[in-house]
């Protein structure tokens, strides 16, 4: 064999061998493998992680790597929901949205999803379920180009701190979540996961090797990010 031929199987090896390294990774992320958590940091990682049913369900990928904007299709998906949640109007423009989102995060994201518990409802639990649907609805603010960078992180920095200081490991966190959304849609309220999962899918998942709830540490000292966003903290007060 000549050296064109030698040159030309070995861009074969090493095309084949690429493609499918980047399947795989591929498929990791869509599942919502620990690889897919690429935030800038393992503080980041952490508060996004909160998320993560909700978020692997809702867009392939999840939420948790560089964001580029949402494209079309998934902008339409969102953005009356995030607008619901958040306490505006859908019929805001972009720039009346830019305009009044900020100071409605600031005021209004501790208390959402538990401002109106009903008599029945398990606080502990409501608490674990209204950390992650504030963890989703603030990224995807972002995502939507809604509100800067840095005051996105500080609110989820917030809260990522509110829950590690509510509950004592992300079976923990986990299971109260679970509880917490079945109590939410049980009152005829809706979820975007749209469909349910159990203390014993959660006990599953803090086991899996690959799976961000097991890999991360629970305890992970948050304070440091936090920290970074003291000069322009965004008070619950």
């Amino acid at each position: 064999m000549n050296g064109w031929t030698y040159a030309l199987i070995t861009f074969a090896v090493v095309y084949w061998v690429f493609r499918g390294g980047f399947k795989r990774l591929s498929a990791a992320k869509a599942r919502g493998d620990m690889v897919s958590y690429q935030a800038g940091s393992p503080e980041r990682n952490w508060a996004l992680a909160l998320a993560h049913p909700m978020a692997y369900h809702a867009m392939q990928g999840g939420f948790a790597c560089d964001l580029n904007g949402a494209d079309e299709t998934l902008a339409k998906q969102l953005r009356p929901m995030v607008l619901h949640h958040l306490g505006l109007r859908t019929d805001l423009n972009d720039d009346q949205i830019r305009q009044q989102l900020p100071d409605a995060m600031r005021q209004r994201w501790f208390m959402l999803d538990l401002q109106r518990l009903q008599r029945s409802d398990d606080p502990q639990a409501a608490m674990a379920f209204a950390c992650a649907r504030v963890t989703f609805f603030v990224r995807c603010a972002r995502l939507l180009n809604w509100i800067e960078e840095e005051p996105h992180w500080q609110l989820l920095m917030l809260n990522a701190q509110r829950a590690q200081q509510c509950f004592g490991s992300w079976l923990d966190f986990g299971q109260a979540y679970s509880k917490g959304r079945a109590q939410w849609v049980a009152q005829g309220r809706s979820d975007l996961r749209g469909i349910a999962f159990t203390s014993e899918e959660v006990a599953q998942w803090v086991t899996e090797d690959k799976h961000p709830w097991h890999c991360m540490n629970w305890n992970l000292p948050l304070a440091a990010e936090a920290a970074d966003s003291a000069p322009h903290a965004v008070s619950a007060a």
